[in-house]
C-alpha cells in the first residue's frame, strides 16, 4: 500500500475534525426561513432577553365555560398560566388538566388565573366545557375554559402563542403570562423539573409591583424579540423595525417605556404633508420636554431613500429632539400602516392623522392635527400615558371629549382612520 493512502486518510479525519468543531462554535442561527412552532426553532434551551422585547398577548377575546366574555387585557394585574387541550381527548388532556388541576389548588390563594383554550371549538361549547371543568372541580372564577370561532382559535395559536393547535398535535406546554400582558416562558407539564421551575417563575412573576422595564429575563421562549425579523411570515404586526437614514436600525419594541407620536408622508408630497410637517416642527420643543419621540415613517421608499429622507429631516428637524424618518420595504410600511397603526396607507394615499403610542406599545388614539380640539386632546393623552404605572385593562382606541373654548372635542375613532390623499392636493 502506497505510505501516501494513510496520510489522505488522517488529513481527511482532521478536516472533518476541524469541521465539526466549527460547526459547534457557530452561534445558533435565530431562524431559518422555516416553521418556527414552539418557541425553540433556534436550538437555544433558554435565551436572556430585556423585559420589553417578550412578546405580548394582546387583547385576545374568547368565551367561557359559562358563556362569559373574556379578554386578555382585562386580565391586566393578574398573572396567567395558559394551556391548549379538547374535551373529547380521552388520555394525555385529561392527564394535562389533572396536573392544571393541581396547580390551581397549590395557587387557589394568589393572583393566579388558569386558562385552559380548547383546540376544537366546533365540539366544545360552552355548555360543555361547563360540565368539563366541573369533573376537575374548577373553580370558575379561577380556572377558565375558553373557547370561540375555529378562526379566532387559530390566531390564538399561530398569531399570539406560535403554537400548532390541531387536534393530533396541539402543543403540551403550559405558558406563563405575567402581571403586565407578556408572555414570560413556558413549561413542560409533564417535567418534575420543570414544573419546579415554573412554581419558581409565577412566584417571582407574584412578588412584581412594577412592570420590569430595562430588567434582562432569563426565558425558554426563544421567539422573544425575533418577531420584527419574520414580518413576511406573520399574519398581523404587532411590532416592526424600519430604517434609519442615519444608519440605524429602529425596533419599535425598544420604545417601550416611553410615550411616542408616529405619522406618515412622503418627501415629493405637494400639498398636505410639508403642512403637517411643519405644524408638527412646531410641536418639538415641547414634545422633547416630556421626552415624547417623533416617528415620521415614508410611505413611498423607493423615492425616499436615507439620503432623501436626511436631506428633508433638515428642513423640519431642529437641534437634538428625537424625531426619527423612517424607511424600509414597501410591503412592510404597508402593513405597519394598515395592521399597527390600522390606518389606511399606501404611497400616495395615507392617513393625515399623528398616532399616540403607550409606553407599552399600544396604539391608543389618533389625533387630526388640523381640529383644535383633537390638539388639546393630545396633549391631555401624553400626560396621562405617560403616568401610566401598568399597561391598560382595555386596548379601545378613542379618547374622552375635551371642551374648547369656541369648539367641541370629538370621539377618537376605531378601525381605519380618516385618510387624505396627499398627492395633487
Amino acid at each position: 500500500m502506497s505510505k501516501w493512502v494513510p496520510i489522505t486518510l488522517w488529513l481527511l479525519v482532521l478536516v472533518l475534525a476541524v469541521w465539526v468543531w466549527n460547526q459547534r462554535q457557530a452561534p445558533p442561527d435565530p431562524w431559518d426561513g422555516g416553521p418556527f412552532m414552539e418557541g425553540t426553532t433556534d436550538g437555544r434551551l433558554f435565551v436572556d432577553v430585556p423585559w420589553q422585547h417578550l412578546p405580548g398577548v394582546g387583547d385576545v377575546r374568547l368565551v367561557d365555560q359559562l358563556d362569559r366574555p373574556f379578554s386578555s387585557a382585562a386580565e391586566i394585574g393578574q398573572p396567567l398560566l395558559v394551556n391548549f387541550f379538547f374535551s373529547t381527548c380521552p388520555t394525555i388532556c385529561r392527564q394535562f388538566n389533572g396536573q392544571m388541576q393541581e396547580l390551581a389548588s397549590q395557587f387557589r390563594q394568589t393572583d393566579v388565573k388558569f386558562l385552559s383554550i380548547t383546540v376544537d371549538p366546533e365540539t366544545d361549547r360552552p355548555a360543555l366545557l361547563q360540565k368539563y371543568a366541573d369533573s376537575f372541580l374548577a373553580d370558575h372564577d379561577q380556572w377558565r375554559f375558553l373557547t370561540g370561532p375555529s378562526v379566532k382559535i387559530k390566531e390564538v395559536g399561530e398569531s399570539v402563542f406560535h403554537v400548532p393547535l390541531e387536534k393530533a398535535t396541539h402543543t403540551e406546554k403550559i405558558f406563563l403570562i405575567d402581571r403586565w400582558g407578556k408572555i414570560r416562558d413556558w413549561f413542560d407539564w409533564n417535567d418534575a423539573a420543570e414544573l419546579s421551575r415554573l412554581k419558581d417563575t409565577v412566584t417571582a412573576v407574584l412578588a412584581e409591583t412594577e412592570p420590569p422595564l430595562g430588567r434582562t429575563i432569563r426565558t425558554r421562549y426563544a421567539l422573544a424579540g425575533g418577531f420584527a425579523d419574520r414580518w413576511a411570515v406573520q399574519p398581523w404586526l404587532r411590532e416592526f423595525k424600519l430604517d434609519n437614514p442615519e444608519g440605524r436600525t429602529f425596533y419599535s419594541r425598544d420604545m417601550e417605556g416611553q410615550v411616542w407620536l408616529a405619522s406618515f408622508f412622503f418627501s415629493s408630497c405637494p400639498g398636505i404633508c410639508p403642512r403637517m410637517n411643519r405644524h408638527l416642527a412646531t410641536y418639538q420643543s415641547r414634545l422633547a420636554e416630556r421626552g415624547v419621540p417623533i416617528i415620521s415613517i415614508t410611505t413611498d421608499p423607493v423615492t425616499d431613500t436615507p439620503a432623501v429622507l436626511q436631506e428633508y429631516a433638515r428642513q423640519y428637524r431642529s437641534g437634538d429632539v428625537d424625531w426619527r424618518f423612517l424607511t424600509g420595504d414597501a410591503t412592510l410600511i404597508r402593513r405597519i400602516g394598515n395592521e399597527f397603526f390600522r390606518a389606511a396607507t399606501s404611497g400616495d394615499h395615507h392617513s393625515s392623522h399623528w398616532f399616540l403610542v403607550d409606553r407599552w406599545g399600544n396604539v391608543r388614539g389618533s389625533f387630526d392635527w388640523q381640529v383644535p380640539a383633537d390638539e388639546v386632546a393630545l396633549w391631555e393623552w401624553i400626560e396621562r400615558l405617560q403616568a401610566e404605572t401598568r399597561p391598560p385593562q382595555s386596548l379601545e382606541r378613542g379618547y374622552p371629549t375635551v371642551e374648547v373654548e369656541g369648539a367641541e372635542g370629538e370621539e377618537g375613532v376605531e378601525g381605519v382612520e380618516g385618510e387624505e390623499e396627499a398627492k395633487g392636493e
